[in-house]
């Protein structure tokens, strides 16, 4: 098999299986109201979330069209088959890319409406929120919105550095989107930095909240 049908069929083996374990949780959502009035305010939305949380996020947020950047590589190419699966339009980014990184980024964010980041991708440092996200917005006028999810019981790759998070099947997962935060306008370096920390602090905040939102009665 080549490397080209390889990606095909495990992006649509993990859609696959990610749709019938998504059957099976008890699903607590919060917040994406806010997602339905900015778009409805004309605004283009940029959604925000941490890459070890991203898995369950495309079976329980359906953004028909979104545009979702990943990385240029054959696990990029397995996510990009899984994004199609789901109705999403990937953009596969290198690496370290630099300028073109940003390049693609803005080409990807001037022909959508929606696009959805994980800030801390595709290599890390765990949390730690790139300057790109902030840039672009600044750049292009998008409204950030953060999102994050908990739940009760989940596989957690303590291996990996994003430790990834998987809900086990039939457990409570909490979903919730955050205020939405407008990025101003031509930021130098001290602002791209400001904001990079409360885009931090805000997902932190959403973590803690969901992390509280399925803990037993």
């Amino acid at each position: 098999m080549t490397p080209a049908l390889g990606a095909l069929f495990l992006g649509w083996l993990w859609a696959a299986l990610l749709r019938l374990q998504a059957l099976t949780w008890r699903k607590r959502v919060v917040g994406l109201e806010r997602f339905a009035a900015l778009r409805a305010a004309g605004h283009r939305v940029v959604v925000l979330f941490w890459h070890g949380k991203y898995v369950p996020l495309f079976a329980l947020v359906r953004v028909p069209g979104a545009c979702i950047f990943t990385s240029r590589s054959f696990r990029g190419d397995v996510i990009s088959e899984i994004c199609r699966r789901f109705g999403l339009h990937a953009v596969e980014i290198p690496d370290h890319g630099g300028d073109e990184s940003l390049d693609l980024m803005r080409s990807g964010l001037a022909d959508a409406e929606v696009a959805a980041i994980a800030v801390d991708g595709p290599m890390g440092p765990y949390h730690s929120v790139k300057r790109g996200a902030i840039e672009l917005a600044s750049e292009l006028g998008c409204v950030l919105l953060p999102i994050s999810l908990a739940s009760r019981s989940k596989r957690i790759a303590t291996t990996r550095w994003d430790r990834r998070e998987v809900p086990r099947l039939f457990t409570t997962v909490h979903v919730e989107a955050g205020e939405a935060i407008m990025v101003p306008q031509d930021l130098d370096e001290e602002g791209i930095k400001a904001w990079s920390e409360r885009v931090r602090d805000a997902l932190e905040a959403l973590d803690a909240r969901a992390e509280r939102a399925v803990l037993p009665e």
